[in-house]
């Protein structure tokens, strides 16, 4: 009898074993759902980030203060790659679903936060979830070939309790280093002190703010898209005079040190003129033309534009007059300055009204609404026009906001309650994951070239964006919009010990759609481009044509890796 309590305790601490399960990184694993085993093997090329997930099924108790840890992934011939990045994913509740959402408000994994952060509390229930999410990243010197990682699992006392290895194939070329993907992402450098409680009108920023700001433009970089502007490009706050020393530094670093991919004026309607399309415009005109040869001493000027958030989405005669005077303002700095400033708006070529005239000529990129790309190139009253201005030698992207189907795809498809696919993208939280990383797969075939979104710190006044993801409320209807305009979680040194931007596992989907679009110009430059869109097709043929079926999308970006190794483009 007195070896019976240690039997019991032996078999009490085989029945805690957790249950491990390794998932996709594209695969949403909620709290209390059933997870199938599998094993994934990653493939990435080199310079590319790639990810999965690793799942802790078990109680409550037997999760809470886990820890998972990585060594280094080990190649052939003891070639190595960096240990992975391990974050904790952290659930947002969705209280009522977003219009057309096809699933239902509950708990969504969306945070992923470091593994030192405060656990949130856990629901108590027989078995639950708790996913961890994997990042690893390629050198570019890394050899080709399968490499693999031993994942240790700790308890809250740091003792090892259980380990799985994971592993990822190393492919045989590279990503540019600069992504092909343009982009034009906004939140202002106030707004990211602001969330993490700094003195957001102070201009400089005290020390540890700028650290901050310098944060989140890492962060943004990382996932292979672009914020819009480098505070430090500005004019000096002191003097209110652009100083070309300290503007050309902050330009090396940003984009030669850093890689970001695109940058955009800092000019606004007032600031920094009072009047730059009149009493101040030749004043402003120098400003513009002596921001933008900075840009082009440093060989960057193909990277600079100008995005206005007052010319956002015209809407009305006087509205397209405001995009024609500051379209006449830049057109005249590049004629008399000899200087490229492509002007973006975000409005398709054809307008609403035909009693507001047009925009050729004084847009350079447009950037219509992923609906809007619908109606004109695929849609059945479609003119065409984006590839009229293509075909004039403009440029176009597209952007996202809210859930906007067209009326036309709307009738086409029932006038459907929710939608699940074939839809225009929508980039809110409870929609699924494909609508996210769809957009690479279809844009080439309407030869646009990037994308535009409105805010990545956005929230509703009085929302918790830690616990609801209810970040975007229409000011009309009662109607609510999960997500929409926050890809960012501030973590504060107040809440979870320190200040640092949190991606969402939304922005490593993006961060995907990015490196999807690598892929398919990769095969376009080594004149594969037709038969990398035939493998598109077999899930992706519009913006209003495309299934919700991540294996096939697996599927075409493995074939399009082994047409471009096989091709040379390894070389």
């Amino acid at each position: 009898m007195k070896f019976l309590p240690i039997f019991w305790l032996i078999l009490s601490v085989a029945q805690a074993e957790l249950h491990l399960t390794q998932v996709d990184a594209m695969t949403r694993v909620l709290r209390t759902e059933a997870v199938k085993d599998a094993e994934v093997v990653m493939e990435a090329a080199r310079g590319e980030w790639e990810s999965m997930q690793i799942i802790a099924t078990g109680t409550a108790e037997e999760i809470q203060g886990i820890t998972l840890e990585a060594t280094a992934m080990i190649g052939e011939e003891s070639s190595t790659i960096p240990a992975p990045v391990i974050l904790r994913e952290h659930y947002v509740r969705v209280v009522k679903s977003t219009p057309m959402s096809p699933l239902p408000p509950g708990d969504y994994p969306d945070a992923l936060i470091p593994q030192d952060f405060p656990w949130q509390k856990l629901p108590e229930e027989k078995s639950i979830n708790q996913p961890f999410w994997v990042d690893v990243f390629v050198p570019y010197n890394t050899k080709p070939g399968l490499y693999s990682s031993d994942i240790v699992i700790k308890d809250a006392n740091g003792s090892e309790r259980q380990r799985t290895k994971i592993s990822l194939r190393v492919l045989a070329f590279d990503l540019p280093v600069l992504p092909r993907l343009k982009s034009s992402v906004m939140t202002s450098w106030r707004r990211m002190l602001e969330v993490h409680g700094f003195d957001h009108e102070k201009d400089p920023p005290e020390p540890e703010g700028i650290t901050i700001i310098e944060k989140y433009y890492d962060l943004m970089v990382q996932h292979r898209l672009s914020y819009d502007q480098s505070r430090q490009t500005y004019p000096s706050p002191i003097t209110g005079k652009l100083d070309e020393e300290q503007v050309e530094k902050a330009m090396r670093k940003h984009l030669l040190h850093r890689h970001t991919g695109m940058i955009c004026l800092p000019l606004w309607p007032t600031w920094p003129f009072a009047d730059p399309l009149e009493k101040d415009r030749e004043e402003a005109m120098r400003y513009v033309a002596d921001w933008m040869k900075i840009l082009r001493n440093l060989h960057c000027e193909s990277r600079g534009y100008m995005n206005d958030g007052d010319l956002d989405e015209p809407n009305s005669a006087e509205a397209y007059a405001y995009v024609r005077r500051w379209g006449d303002f830049y057109n005249e700095v590049e004629a008399r300055y000899g200087v490229r400033i492509p002007l973006v708006v975000t409005e398709q070529p054809t307008p609403d009204s035909m009693w507001w005239g047009n925009l050729d000529s004084f847009v350079d990129i447009w950037a219509p609404h992923f609906g809007s790309v619908w109606e004109d190139m695929e849609g059945p009253k479609g003119k065409r026009d984006i590839a009229r201005r293509l075909k004039a030698g403009d440029e176009v992207w597209c952007y996202a906001a809210l859930v906007q189907m067209p009326n036309d795809w709307e009738a086409a498809h029932g006038r459907p309650a929710t939608i699940k696919e074939s839809n225009p993208p929508v980039w809110c939280l409870d929609f699924p994951p494909m609508n996210h990383r769809i957009l690479s797969w279809v844009i080439p075939r309407h030869g646009i070239t990037g994308i535009c979104y409105w805010d990545t710190l956005y929230v509703h006044p009085g929302v918790d964006v830690w616990t609801q993801a209810d970040t975007f409320h229409s000011d009309v209807t009662d109607e609510v919009f999960n997500g929409d305009g926050s890809f960012v979680y501030p973590g504060t040194k107040k809440r979870h010990g320190r200040d640092t931007p949190v991606a969402s596992i939304r922005l490593k989907w993006l961060r995907e759609m990015s490196e999807d679009y690598d892929y398919l110009m990769l095969a376009k430059d080594l004149g594969l481009e037709r038969e990398a869109m035939a493998k598109a097709a077999s899930f992706a043929r519009g913006f209003g044509d495309w299934n919700n079926d991540m294996t096939k999308l697996y599927n075409a970006r493995r074939a399009i890796a082994a047409m471009i190794v096989k091709k040379g483009g390894g070389k």
